[in-house]
């Protein structure tokens, strides 16, 4: 089959040889929406999907890590996902009675108290308000404006940082190693991208808690976003959200693009190519991310040929470890290519990195899932946003089961950082 090629089409299998063998191979894979720093299209996906390969990734020494590895070793590998969504009761909810986020100002410390010895004396109120609210606003301290601040006022907290749930993918530049600080989507290339409401987790991996900070604002725009998980359980209309539930979720978080060139090959040549090219990038995969993956080729018109990467099934809501309460955790309005094509229109032709990391988002056993209903999500989405308007040193602690963030569209220089925390 190979001597059916031609010279062309050998040379191109060459070049993608290369490059699956490379380091580079673990930079197409976004697991999750933190990706979104490097995402620059969300694509729905059609046509026929099949050959599922299953890889788990295990790395086994420094020397195998990538270039575009994001991984503080200094710090614990971020937690496994507690998932906990069996004999969910979706009709018998009861009320939310919160407003997202409780707010602590600078005014509220009292008068000759250091805010050092305000946060360290506060601790164990706050901490349980952020349990009890799921997020909260810290406003005009002057303790957060630098980095090694920031640093003191999660210690004070005794909070312990992890690594981001998808640091061996390098979906997000690290700001600070010291001070356990990835950067929060200020790409100047994605400013006109609204960042869609997620939890910051994988199937594998989720950080129990996040703290986003604001060292400067955007000159407009910008603003950070919460979503309240337990109350989006009451805003999807009902027979939309039970769908859902009994399905279960699917998430394709990538795409290998560089196939459609078999399209034009003698279908010998491509059915024998095919597998060849799954089991390189399976190899690939398996020895530099750390994630559960499933590799299955799709082909249609609109995108050709290429090998998407899916997570495995699952829940699209979950009980929060803590208090049990179900919550909405499900990043569709990130993933999904259809309201990511509705809000930011759709974009050009690409390659490279964003062309790797499209994502989109099906019901569990991969059938699609409605228009209708992904309208239906969006609606109660974009009705409870909570736009919080950040200024220099504010922060903004986020319980990360319950309560999901975004950014919106900005203009002008904007540095935003965030540490997640066990």
């Amino acid at each position: 089959s190979f001597a059916m090629a031609t010279p062309s089409h050998l040379c191109k299998l060459c070049v993608l040889l290369s490059s699956l063998s490379s380091s580079r191979i673990d930079a197409f894979i976004v697991g999750g929406p933190a990706g979104q720093s490097l995402v620059s299209e969300t694509h729905r996906t059609s046509g026929r999907m099949n050959t599922p390969l299953m890889v788990t990734a295990e790395r086994t020494s420094e020397f195998e890590k990538a270039s575009f590895d994001t991984s503080i070793d200094e710090l614990p590998k971020c937690p496994v996902t507690n998932w906990d969504a069996d004999g969910i009761d979706l009709s018998r909810l009861p009320p939310v009675e919160r407003t997202l986020p409780h707010v602590i100002s600078r005014v509220d410390v009292p008068v000759g108290m250091s805010e050092e010895d305000y946060i360290m004396s506060e601790r164990e109120t706050l901490l349980e308000q952020l349990t009890a609210d799921g997020a909260v606003w810290l406003r005009g301290f002057d303790l957060m404006k630098s980095q090694d601040g920031f640093r003191r006022f999660y210690e004070l907290l005794e909070l312990e940082p992890c690594q981001d749930p998808l640091a061996s993918v390098g979906a997000r530049a690290v700001v600070n190693k010291k001070n356990a600080m990835y950067e929060a989507v200020n790409k100047p290339s994605r400013a006109k991208f609204f960042v869609g409401m997620h939890n910051e987790h994988t199937f594998k991996r989720t950080n129990r808690l996040g703290a986003f900070v604001c060292f400067k604002p955007a000159e407009t725009g910008g603003e950070f976003l919460l979503l309240d998980g337990k109350k989006m359980l009451r805003e999807i209309k009902p027979e939309v959200l039970q769908r859902l539930y009994e399905r279960g979720v699917r998430f394709s978080n990538a795409e290998l693009p560089f196939f459609d060139f078999l399209r034009n090959t003698p279908l010998p040549v491509k059915e024998a190519l095919q597998p060849v090219f799954q089991t390189i990038a399976s190899a690939g995969v398996s020895a530099k991310i750390d994630m559960e993956l499933e590799l299955r080729w799709d082909e249609n018109d609109e995108d050709g040929l290429r090998l998407l990467a899916f997570s495995p099934p699952q829940p699209p809501v979950n009980r929060h470890p803590i208090t049990k309460e179900p919550v909405w955790f499900c990043n569709v309005h990130s993933h999904s290519r259809y309201l990511r094509d509705s809000r930011d229109g759709k974009l050009p032709e690409t390659s490279g990195s964003s062309k790797l990391n499209r994502t989109n988002m099906f019901y569990g056993d991969l059938s699609q899932i409605s228009d209708e209903d992904l309208r239906a999500i969006d609606e109660a989405t974009m009705k409870n946003l909570v736009y919080v308007p950040m200024k220099e040193g504010d922060v903004v602690l986020v319980d990360n089961y319950q309560v999901m963030h975004g950014r919106s569209t900005f203009t002008g220089e904007r540095l935003h950082a965030v540490t997640w925390f066990q």
